[in-house]
């Protein structure tokens, strides 16, 4: 995959995550105290994830071709970490 194909699908990644948590913020608002206050805690676990998604999405876009793999792998790993914590936050809290 080259690295702009790579820049679009994380972006489109980005746009998903966002779309989640929109949706799981309305269970958490509709949800009792507890689980309202889990979500908040959990929930700020996630944006750091995806902030850190967010940056090394630049990374992407701004390093020379010879490092962008480098950061590529990286970027997958986090993406992958920040999933497992959405489905865990979904599993053990929504479901």
């Amino acid at each position: 995959m080259d690295r702009n194909t790579f820049i679009e699908k994380v972006k489109g990644k980005l746009d998903e995550l966002d779309n989640e948590f929109d949706k799981l913020q309305i269970k958490a608002d509709k949800a009792g105290e507890d689980v309202r206050h889990q979500w908040e805690s959990r929930k700020l676990e996630l944006k750091e994830k995806r902030q850190e998604l967010q940056s090394r999405l630049d990374e992407v876009r701004n390093d020379s071709n010879a490092r962008w793999e480098e950061v590529k792998d990286s970027v997958e790993k986090t993406w992958d970490s920040t999933v497992a914590g959405l489905k865990d936050i979904k599993n053990s809290l929504f479901d």
